[in-house]
């Protein structure tokens, strides 16, 4: 798999400075090559995309584009604009790209597009105009503007862009739309399956593809837990055949920075080895290395968290 990455992708407290810089530093040492900013309560990521970020949130970008650079991994911004941009008007796309323009300045070559978690519905009458013939009008915008912004913000890898229905094996109106629209060159974004999968299969992403006519990068919600942040996924990853024939895979970490270390290690190892992966001992090494790291991060976290599940997963005592 050419991308092997984790994303900052859940809803809830963003991680801190210092723990983003620590978890890159991890991805290198993991042999992680990809890290994805999207963040959902980033405000500027999403509810403020137009904006440009404060000085100082972008001094604070920088130092994290230097840190991925020492430790081999390529930072990727990633923006999400779909809860009330106008796609047809070229403006909008200005903005876009101007937005990206200020994450370019300091060092970022990889920008991504994001409309998962967006309403069917368009946001201005233009749009209805312009693309309304269309079985799923949403789709045909959102391939649109992924076009538009391809042509108008070059980058050396090809533009991901995680579609609205991002989840699923079967064919849909909306995939039939988006795909036949969307440039070739993009690569789509699906999770499996299921939104949270537990198991994902050569034959699932063959029908994913077909679904799409475009190759799939796999935005892996494990071990994410903003759906229930009172549990922490600390176990192995499980379920994924080697062979997927996507384009590779990014993990979702928990809102958790430190103790998504354990899961994430084994996702590093499947990724270096899918057909050898051994779930128990890729565990059993993961606690090796950050078993301590992580049960004391876990002792600390306090009301709001089950620390006793936790711990016993990481068969620890408290």
């Amino acid at each position: 798999m050419n991308a092997r990455g984790v994303i900052e992708g859940f809803y809830g407290p963003p991680w801190t400075h210092a723990e983003r810089l620590d978890l890159i530093e991890f991805c290198g040492r993991e042999g992680f090559n990809t890290w994805v900013h999207a963040p959902k309560d980033d405000r500027f990521h999403r509810e403020r995309w137009r904006d440009p970020y404060p000085d100082e949130e972008v001094a604070l970008f920088a130092e994290l584009v230097d840190a991925a650079e020492r430790n081999g991994v390529d930072f990727a911004y990633a923006i999400s604009p779909g809860l009330d941009i106008c796609y047809s008007q070229e403006a909008e796309l200005e903005a876009l790209v101007e937005k990206c323009g200020q994450l370019r300045s300091i060092g970022v070559r990889s920008f991504q597009l994001l409309y998962d978690d967006v309403e069917q519905e368009l946001n201005c009458g233009a749009d209805d105009e312009r693309y309304g013939h269309e079985a799923r009008p949403s789709a045909a915008a959102q391939a649109d503007l992924s076009n538009r912004f391809l042509r108008a913000l070059p980058q050396d890898g090809p533009l991901v862009v995680c579609p609205r229905g991002y989840a699923g094996t079967e064919t849909t109106d909306y995939r039939e739309v988006f795909g036949r629209l969307l440039d070739p060159e993009i690569v789509v974004y699906w999770t499996g399956p299921e939104i949270v999968s537990t198991s994902i299969t050569r034959a699932d992403v063959d029908a994913a593809t077909e679904g799409f006519g475009h190759e799939l990068l796999l935005w892996d919600n494990y071990p994410v837990n903003d759906f229930a942040p009172d549990k922490l996924f600390l176990g192995p990853l499980r379920g994924r055949e080697p062979g997927l024939g996507v384009a590779g895979l990014i993990a979702n970490g928990m809102l958790q920075a430190v103790p998504s270390k354990l899961p994430l290690a084994t996702v590093a190892d499947y990724l270096r080895d899918p057909d050898g992966y051994d779930p128990t001992r890729s565990f059993e090494r993961a606690l090796r290395e950050y078993g301590e790291e992580v049960a004391a991060a876990v002792r600390a976290l306090g009301p709001g968290v089950d620390v006793e599940d936790a711990l016993a997963q990481l068969e620890l005592s408290a």
